[in-house]
Parts: structure tokens; sequence; C-alpha cells
């Protein structure tokens, strides 16, 4: 709007619609703000006690227990965890969020070196290089004298 090129009873009209949006805008804070006192209300009762009932809630804040209902419904709406225990009671579980600092990047990260695999030490080339039983072992032995005592005894005759 251009004030400056308005006559007076256009500048009067003006005002009053200003007025009316700022009216409009001033009670519809006012309820929300109201309602947000409620689940706040709600909300440290709930931490004070630990564990509270619904017509409790309503006799200390002075509302209807449907009203408290509703409050509660909005709580778990906004991610609070209210939960019901086995004697009726509501009862809040609040879990502690870490928050991460937001941080801002001086440099551009570089890229991460591929991680090369661990080579072995060693790498056993024929089977008895394994650890193996001792009778296999014992057994090894035997075959091998016997291989070269048939060697020997090829090469004498």
């Amino acid at each position: 709007m251009n004030f400056e090129k308005m006559t007076k009873k256009e500048l009067i009209k003006a005002n009053e619609d200003l007025q009316a949006i700022i009216l409009d805008l001033q009670t519809k804070l006012a309820k929300s703000s109201s309602s947000d006192g409620r689940k706040s209300q709600v909300l440290d009762l709930l931490r004070k006690f630990g564990s509270i009932s619904i017509l409790e809630i309503a006799d200390k804040l002075k509302i209807s227990t449907k009203n408290v209902s509703s409050q509660l419904t909005y709580l778990r709406t906004d991610g609070f965890q209210i939960f019901t225990d086995p004697k009726g009671r509501k009862v809040l579980v609040e879990t502690k969020k870490v928050e991460k600092p937001e941080t801002k990047p001086e440099e551009p990260e570089k890229p991460e070196e591929p991680e090369k695999p661990e080579e072995p030490e060693h790498i056993p080339e024929e089977d008895n290089e394994f650890e193996k039983p001792e009778e296999v072992l014992e057994q090894e032995k035997q075959n091998e004298s016997d291989e070269i005592f048939e060697i020997e005894k090829s090469e004498i005759i």
C-alpha cells in the first residue's frame, strides 16, 4: 500500500482494516499460547510426579479429564513418549537427545585412500607346513624314510 497517495478517508479505512487484522492475530496467538500453556502444565506435572492419573491432572489444573486426554494426545504428537502403567497412571519416558553441533566445513574434505588389505606374514607353500597332529607327522616321516629307502634300493639294483 502506498500511504502517501491515499486520501484521509482511505487512510482511516486502511487503519481500521489493519487494526482488525492485528486483533485477529492477537486472538489467535492467545488461543495457541493458552493451548501450549496447557500442554506445558500437563508436561510439568508428568515430570514432577513421575506417574499421575488423568483425574489427578484434571484436578490440579482445574480442567476436564477429556481436556487432559487431548493434551496428552498433543504431547504424543509432539514426540513425547507417554505410557500408561499397570495402575492406569500416565508415565512420561524421556530420552536424552544428543544434539550434534553445527560445524561449518572450512576446507573441502579430502577423499580417503582405500584401506589396503593386510597381507599375511607367511603363506605356507605346502600342506606339511600347517600344524598337524603328531601322529600324522610321524606317519609322514615314516613314509619319507620308506621312499628314500626305496630309491636307494633301486639304485643298488
